[in-house]
């Protein structure tokens, strides 16, 4: 009753894996080395920066790490559009913290970890490049070739151009700027995305609108941004047994120790229970919270924030694929009433991540730009015929759940 009225969902695209001989595109491209980088005076005498076969367009966005610009593959018929993502090799500030943070990390063996040779920002990239070296998916961004030349200071992501940008989802009032009708697409194409990463053994771990992105003709949705992704070593190993050597299976096993996942990365408002359960505690003058108060940033106006909080493990519940389908859940509500579930316009992340572990959601009394009827956080679905917004928040109930053994699964939502 959840799934097929609300989503519809349609089944999953069968995909072939990286490299299997018969899939539409090749397995991602490797380049170390730098063959041709330099600015070039263009049409008009306007400066055109060159790289290997790539010709940079507009800068179309920017991060934490880097920028992404829109690029022309020259050596393709028709100079297609891709993406260039650009990313700065090493992040002095961010280097120190690791260093300082070292002795807090929980160990995993008597090893040192060959990520220790990178600097912080180096590993991110590589786990990046990793996860999506395992991706070919309609509803996945696709990673064509990574320019990784050790004598660069920066390392250069070819990517998959989405014209359409990302999902924006309410206006400068907070109010949502999508129909019903257009959110359940965009949410049948995240659970086709997500089902299809899950089976790779991929855990997101950051999905929100921002990560999501339209194609040109805003027919399709497809999940982006792996820079806090998780991957199991094991699986891809069993996925690729053809490509795996021992050297390689170990690289990944360091890549994604783990410890990896007592960290909690993310967007701190789209963070499920499990993922902060240490501040679901009535006693917010602890000593846990005063150092958590002290070490974190502010959350903007987007819940979002670029700090990543260093949690102790001991007793945390065990973070699964269920993560994404509570970030899934905070998505579709925002997008339903213009405000994610739980917030505080200046607070404090760990004031957040309480709320998020001890307080229920509010319903608005209407959904979308269509403003359809909820009929409130209690619906009644004991009648004949439930209505569309009382299925909506049934969903949503599901998919909200703080008990991550309880939460619905992409399985369930779907059928």
């Amino acid at each position: 009753m959840i799934g097929n009225p609300v989503l519809q969902i349609a089944p999953a695209v069968n995909v072939l894996p990286p490299g299997h001989p018969g899939s539409e595109e090749d397995e991602v491209r490797l380049t170390f080395e730098v063959r041709h980088a330099g600015v070039h005076e263009g049409p008009g005498s306007k400066q055109e920066y060159i790289l290997n076969q790539y010709k940079r367009g507009d800068q179309i966005g920017k991060g934490q790490h880097g920028q992404v610009y829109v690029c022309y593959d020259m050596a393709k018929e028709g100079n297609p559009k891709r993406a260039m993502k650009v990313v700065n090799r090493k992040n002095p500030r961010q280097d120190r913290v690791k260093e300082l943070r070292k002795h807090k990390l929980p160990q995993s063996g008597n090893h040192i970890p060959v990520t220790e040779n990178f600097s912080s920002t180096e590993h991110k990239i590589k786990k990046e490049i990793a996860v999506m070296k395992n991706c070919r998916h309609p509803h996945v961004v696709r990673l064509i070739e990574v320019i990784d030349d050790p004598l660069y200071k920066k390392v250069y992501m070819i990517m998959e151009y989405l014209a359409g940008g990302e999902v924006k989802w309410r206006d400068e009032n907070k109010n949502p700027i999508l129909t019903v009708d257009q959110i359940r697409r965009i949410c049948r194409d995240v659970i086709l995305g997500l089902e299809y990463l899950h089976q790779q053994g991929i855990i997101h771990r950051d999905i929100k609108p921002a990560n999501l992105l339209w194609t040109e003709d805003r027919r399709m949705v497809k999940i982006t941004d792996f820079g806090v992704a998780w991957m199991s070593v094991a699986h891809a190993a069993r996925s690729e047994p053809h490509q795996r050597t021992e050297s390689s299976y170990d690289n990944l096993r360091h890549l994604f120790d783990e410890s990896e996942l007592c960290k909690t990365a993310g967007t701190p408002s789209f963070l499920a229970p499990e993922v902060v359960h240490e501040y679901g505690s009535n006693d917010l003058s602890s000593e846990t919270s005063q150092a958590s108060l002290t070490d974190t940033a502010r959350v903007n106006a987007n819940g979002e924030s670029t700090t990543t909080v260093q949690q102790a493990p001991s007793s945390r519940p065990p973070i699964t694929k269920a993560v994404d389908i509570w970030a899934l859940g905070v998505t579709l509500y925002g997008m339903l009433f213009g405000v994610v579930p739980f917030h505080a316009d200046g607070a404090h992340e760990y004031m957040i991540y309480h709320m998020i572990c001890t307080e229920d959601w509010d319903v608005p009394p209407t959904m979308g730009l269509d403003r359809i009827p909820t009929g409130g956080r209690h619906p009644d679905l004991s009648v004949p015929e439930p209505t569309e917004g009382a299925l909506v928040i049934s969903l949503l109930d599901r998919l909200l759940e703080k008990d991550a053994s309880k939460r619905a699964t992409l399985a369930e939502v779907k059928v």
